[in-house]
This record gives structure tokens, sequence and C-alpha cells, in this order.
């Protein structure tokens, strides 16, 4: 078997130090994981590049999409939510009706970075996580109802995310 590189060494690290459970996927420097988030459960897959220094997350929603109607408003729906990210984005994989976060990064030195890792990793089942009730709205939604769906006003909606926590900044 072919040693592993120095950045699989390091995503591998950061799933000890986080104390987060995966399995690596024999013979490719590739790991799955699964989260339980605020909404939904998060599994996903981490493919370490060598040649490039780069690290993918990509995570899958749960679901399926029942039929066209349902894949073009969320083919909408992910395309209105690219166009407010700044890393990462969403994918539609058409013939399974599934929901996809991807987010890659492009390290300068061969080990990348174990902080950037965790934050790929964080950032992958965060989206998905924020991106799950909505989905569902649309999935749930059938004929004129799913074709009058405003999804710019259903992004606007903050009722759906778990409250930020604010840290207190005042001085001790």
């Amino acid at each position: 078997m072919t040693p592993h590189s120095e950045l699989y060494a390091t995503v591998l690290s950061v799933f000890a130090e986080e104390g987060w459970a995966c399995q690596e996927v024999s013979g490719r420097e590739v790991l799955r994981a699964g989260f339980e988030a605020h909404h939904t459960r998060v599994d996903l897959h981490v493919q370490i590049f060598p040649p490039l220094a780069a690290v993918s997350v990509v995570s899958e929603s749960p679901v399926n999409a029942p039929g066209p109607a349902h894949r073009e408003r969320l083919a909408e729906l992910v395309m209105r939510v690219n166009q407010t990210l700044t890393v990462g984005n969403f994918e539609l994989d058409w013939e399974a009706g599934r929901l996809l976060f991807r987010v890659t990064n492009l390290f300068p030195t061969p080990q990348g970075d174990a902080g950037i890792i965790r934050g790929l990793v964080h950032t992958t089942v965060g989206e998905m996580d924020r991106i799950a009730p909505l989905e569902a709205i649309v999935l749930r939604s059938e004929g004129a109802a799913l074709a009058a769906l405003d999804l710019a006003a259903l992004l606007n909606r903050d009722d759906l995310l778990p409250a930020i926590p604010v840290p207190d900044l005042s001085p001790t």
C-alpha cells in the first residue's frame, strides 16, 4: 500500500483532535463522516488531492426530490443561495434529485493547515444544515403551491435557523 500524503495525515489529525468519528476509504485518501446538526444529519466525505495540495469536503442531502418539478425549484433555490455564499457552493445532482454542498481549498504547503481543514468541515456541515429546512419546504409543496413558492422570501426567513449566540464583549 502506498504511504499516505502529509495532507491526509493532517486531515486525520484534525478528525482525531476534534473527536470526529470517521471511516477511511480503502486505497484512497478519502474519509467518510457523519454529523448530527441542528436540522438534519449531515454525511460527508473528505477527499485529498496530494499533487494539488487540495482538500475537498462534500456533503449530500439525505433526501431525494420526487420529480422534475421539485428538482427545478431546488435548482432555483441553490442558485439563489449560491449568490450569497463566499466559500463553497451548492449543487443539484439532477438524476438523484439530491442537493450537495462542496468546498475545496488549495494549500501552499504539502501538509495543509489544520485550522482551515477544520473550517472546511464546519462550513460544509453548517451550510447543509442551513438549507435543510428550505429544502423540506420545497419538497413538501405540491402542484400550484410548489409553483407559487417565493424562494427569495423563503431565503429571508430567519425563524428556520438556530439562534447564533452573541459573545459578551464587555470588558472584564
